[in-house]
């Protein structure tokens, strides 16, 4: 099914995900300050209990809702090894710095938060669902961009690095994509008609 998106430019977005991430890792030095959170456990629980709180008060933008909900069920479901804190140091980072200088994968997402600002819609598809023919029949009308999920998370390094050829399906207009992608460093090529693929 279709999903709609708030729209935002993608540099409001980047600066709303810098700010949040900015926010967290205040809180959590205030709280170390005063005595807490100060082993590996403890530091999970507050961030777990930051997050929820964030969510429920709604403390942020809904643009990034989701961002905050994924770190929320991330943190509940893998515990500790979900590297919470890692995490949001890395978003920081990435968030705050130039964006030319960012990773493959924070390139992508500005590239996909740039589409989205114009309208685009965006899918990870599971493989199951993965099939031209549905895809373009149930994104018809829609510019869209859509991407495999096993391809997506294969095809990058834990640090964010491309390593492998990712493909898209481009329901609509493929040259205005590749533009986008382009103008953000990502190497695209266009083997058949609406199909691009990212190359490393």
């Amino acid at each position: 099914m279709k999903k709609t998106h708030d729209s935002l430019p993608p540099e409001q977005t980047v600066t709303l995900l810098a700010h949040f991430a900015w926010c967290a890792l205040v809180a959590l030095r205030i709280a170390q300050r005063g005595g807490q959170a100060l082993s590996p456990l403890s530091i999970h629980a507050f961030l777990l209990r930051w997050l929820a709180t964030t969510q429920k008060q709604k403390r942020f933008p809904r643009v990034i809702a989701s961002d905050i909900e994924g770190l929320l069920a991330l943190g509940r479901n893998k515990g500790l090894a979900a590297g919470l804190l890692n995490r949001l140091e890395y978003l920081w980072t990435s968030c705050a710095g130039p964006v030319p200088a960012q990773s493959d994968l924070y390139r992508l997402t500005y590239a996909i938060e740039q589409l989205k600002s114009q309208g685009w819609a965006n899918a990870v598809v599971s493989d199951d669902e993965w099939d031209y023919g549905l895809l373009a029949e149930e994104y018809w009308g829609t510019d869209a961009l859509l991407v495999k999920k096993t391809a997506l998370t294969r095809g990058f390094s834990g640090k964010g690095k491309l390593i492998e050829s990712v493909e898209f399906i481009v329901t609509d207009d493929c040259s205005a994509c590749m533009d986008v992608f382009l103008a953000h460093a990502l190497f695209v090529a266009m083997p058949k008609p609406n199909r691009i693929t990212l190359q490393p």
